[in-house]
């Protein structure tokens, strides 16, 4: 092993990729490091990306345009992230999670705390704490995407769930949980990203993906969410771990879903109103 692996080794990920290694929250150590590096690649973005763009609406659209060109690649950037990060999630759920997926939630707790974990549902769950810390630091280094209070509740509620499934094994449902409500965040991002660009041929492509995005939330958080996440908490999983751990995790769980009924309102507010509430609402 190279000096600069041991340093990786030993200062960066010190457990993440030893071989053989056990899940422990000094794996989340090198999340500081992934969002300190998502923070600079994002000041690029910021100082040499979005000017660019600024200028060139400034050109195409006349004194003004240029403001949409901060929301619109805002928008765009949170897209690739959360689709990113979205598409591994359902990777590791239908080929990595042990049977434990939206549809069959059985599996999630099978041979707790026994059953495998496999290094993919670690670098998921390290990976998306990861990316919640590094907007959660922009928002207050005022960097990057701002974050609404409702949103930083929902950042710091969601990494403390991923910690503690972490800390206790539960690796399945954490990644399978994020797997199922994730699906709508990119194509809501990209309907927004067109709303801010304003180009009226493009207003039939928004409005889709904006029902899209009503739909698979409806579908994905609204009504799967009992059923996927709230049932077999509020059942199984008595059956199988501490009380104390139970507990704990009931009354994360049910803030995040009743923040989705707040925002599920939200959103057929804005379907109902039209553009005038999204513009409200963001």
């Amino acid at each position: 092993m190279s000096q600069l692996e041991q340093l990786f080794h030993v200062y960066v990920a010190p457990n993440l990729f030893t071989p053989d290694s056990k899940p422990k929250l000094i794996d989340f150590a090198v999340t500081a490091y992934i969002a300190v590096v998502i923070l600079a690649i994002r000041l690029v973005f910021e100082r040499a990306v979005i000017p660019g763009f600024r200028r060139y609406l400034e050109r195409v659209k006349g004194p003004g345009g240029g403001k949409a060109a901060f929301p619109v690649l805002d928008n765009l950037w949170i897209a690739f992230f959360s689709g990113s990060l979205t598409a591994y999630a359902w990777w590791v759920t239908v080929t990595h999670n042990g049977g434990c997926t939206p549809w069959s939630t059985t599996t999630c707790f099978a041979d707790w705390p026994s059953h495998p974990v496999l290094l993919s549902q670690r670098l998921y769950m390290v990976g998306a704490f990861a990316y919640y810390l590094y907007e959660l630091l922009g928002t207050v280094l005022g960097l990057g995407t701002k974050l609404k209070t409702d949103m930083v509740a929902h950042h710091l509620v969601t990494m403390a769930l991923i910690l503690i499934a972490y800390e206790v094994t539960l690796h399945r449902m954490s990644v399978m949980w994020q797997a199922l409500f994730d699906i709508s965040n990119p194509i809501l991002h990209s309907a927004k990203a067109l709303h801010a660009a304003g180009i009226k041929s493009l207003e039939p492509l928004k409005w889709a993906l904006f029902n899209g995005f009503a739909a698979t939330f409806l579908v994905c958080r609204v009504l799967a969410g009992p059923y996927s996440i709230l049932w077999p908490s509020f059942t199984i999983a008595t059956e199988v771990l501490p009380a104390s751990y139970c507990y704990t995790c009931w009354g994360l769980e049910l803030f995040v879903y009743v923040l989705q009924l707040v925002w599920f309102y939200k959103i057929v507010e804005i379907a109902v109103k039209g553009d005038k509430a999204a513009g409200k609402a963001e």
